[in-house]
């Protein structure tokens, strides 16, 4: 029977949480998931970098850089006070305006009854009147101009508030590393195709697996700067309609908002292609290494009922084409194999 590597690596990661004393709480096990499987070379250094004594408040300290998802109901908290704080700013303003101009109003309405009045020879009331209403049309003015300082400066604080709040949002389905979707990103993508019962988007998916990844993950410093290549890569030859996303390690993941399989093949061959004259150097010796290479998995949704299922097959068909030796893609469900290149592998 072949072992469980989920259940593997479970064990491994509590039994390290166990020995390096630290507390099992859902954050801390998935920090050091990630550090284990090589998710994110940045977050393993940071943690080594800890030394022996590994506090929560550090820890914390890393997890609200790496995941951020932790802590949105602290974040979400804290937002909420700070909005309500600059709301209630604002509303005290407002009736402090209010007050002021129920004082202005008495101001105009003492003046209007003195210019009323038939005994209009009281020249020295009407003066004192005349700059009364003067010395409170000035002030008036000044305040608005107050007032409408302090509101644009509250509305910022509000703005910003809102900039903050979406970007923190938008970072959970961001890989930190490459800079492309994380899985969250990529499921969150898979549930729009489906959002019709029985009616999938048409589109294709496709999982694509650094071929050779443990050799360069073995390569001290390596790993880092060849995955953040790749992203690079992947995002200057993406679409804005196309998502794609990185799920740890080697493994990436694509939506292609497109049912023409033949220009999901043209877009895979041409990050193929790119991928093998990526530089990648040693950083001990200077010398180039091997060209990179994807294996991929391709499965259209016109093939699965669900997410599930084709979730299932592109797995499948990614298991194929690295079962051929590597450098090669494999399509789920090709029956018309007459526009399909020789080399890729065809799957059914």
């Amino acid at each position: 029977m072949q072992p469980n590597t989920h259940t593997n690596m479970a064990f491994r990661v509590a039994t390290v949480l166990q020995q390096l004393g630290i507390e099992g709480l859902p954050r801390n096990y998935e920090l050091v998931f990630e550090a284990m499987t090589g998710n994110s070379p940045d977050l393993a250094r940071e943690l080594r970098s800890l030394g022996p004594v590994r506090t929560q408040d550090a820890l914390d300290a890393i997890c609200r850089r790496y995941l951020p998802h932790h802590f949105e109901g602290s974040l979400l908290e804290a937002r909420s006070g700070q909005v309500q704080q600059e709301l209630q700013s604002i509303l005290s303003l407002l009736n402090e305006e209010k007050s002021a101009l129920t004082r202005y109003g008495s101001v105009i309405s003492q003046a209007a009854r003195i210019f009323d009045a038939k005994d209009v020879t009281d020249k020295a009331a009407l003066t004192r009147s005349l700059q009364s209403v003067s010395s409170a049309t000035h002030a008036r003015e000044a305040q608005s101009s107050m007032l409408a300082s302090k509101v644009v400066e509250k509305s910022q604080k509000l703005e910003e508030v809102q900039r903050e709040t979406a970007a923190a949002n938008a970072a959970r389905f961001v890989d930190t590393l490459t800079g492309l979707a994380n899985r969250r990103g990529f499921n969150k993508e898979l549930a729009k195709i489906y959002e019709k019962s029985g009616l999938p988007v048409f589109c294709g998916i496709a999982f694509a697996d650094i071929d050779g990844y443990e050799t360069i993950a073995a390569v001290p410093n390596l790993l880092e700067p060849v995955l953040k290549k790749i992203g690079e890569l992947i995002q200057g030859i993406s679409s804005k309609e196309d998502l794609a996303c990185r799920f740890d390690r080697g493994r990436f993941g694509f939506v292609f908002r497109t049912a023409d399989e033949t220009e999901i093949m043209r877009l895979i061959d041409r990050l193929r292609d790119r991928m093998k004259g990526l530089p990648v150097v040693h950083p001990v010796s200077g010398k180039r290494a091997a060209a990179l290479s994807f294996s991929v998995g391709i499965c259209m949704s016109k093939e699965a009922l669900t997410a599930d299922a084709l979730i299932a097959f592109a797995e499948q068909a990614l298991g194929m084409a690295k079962a051929s030796g590597g450098d090669n893609v494999s399509i789920h469900g090709v029956t018309n194999v007459s526009h399909v290149p020789k080399d890729w592998l065809i799957y059914r």
